[in-house]
């Protein structure tokens, strides 16, 4: 039996399957350890980062892993905090509603 996970679509799900096994191709570890230090991780983000965040999306879910690395490289260092952020939010859910197919 394979594993589906049915909450992101294209890419993006196979990039969490790998993620659940502790693989983070898009992402730096000091990115990730960054995303994670900052005292205000809660922060609601503005309108231009969800703007930058949801463009950065769209290149994980439709684009090859190269091109969806320079994506999240090229956003401006707030958004890609969010962008980790929510990343590993995808993940705990995944981790959480794994669905077998």
């Amino acid at each position: 039996m394979e594993e589906k996970l049915a909450l992101a679509p294209g890419r993006l799900s196979a990039l969490l399957r790998g993620g659940l096994s502790g693989h983070h191709p898009l992402f730096e570890v000091d990115a990730i350890r960054e995303a994670f230090s900052v005292a205000d991780e809660d922060r609601a983000v503005s309108a231009d980062e969800a703007d930058e965040v949801g463009s950065a999306l769209l290149a994980i879910a439709s684009d090859p892993l190269p091109r969806a690395r320079l994506a999240v490289e090229g956003l401006r260092p707030s958004a890609r905090e969010a962008l980790i952020r929510l990343y590993f939010r995808l993940l705990g859910q995944a981790e959480e509603k794994k669905v077998v197919h």
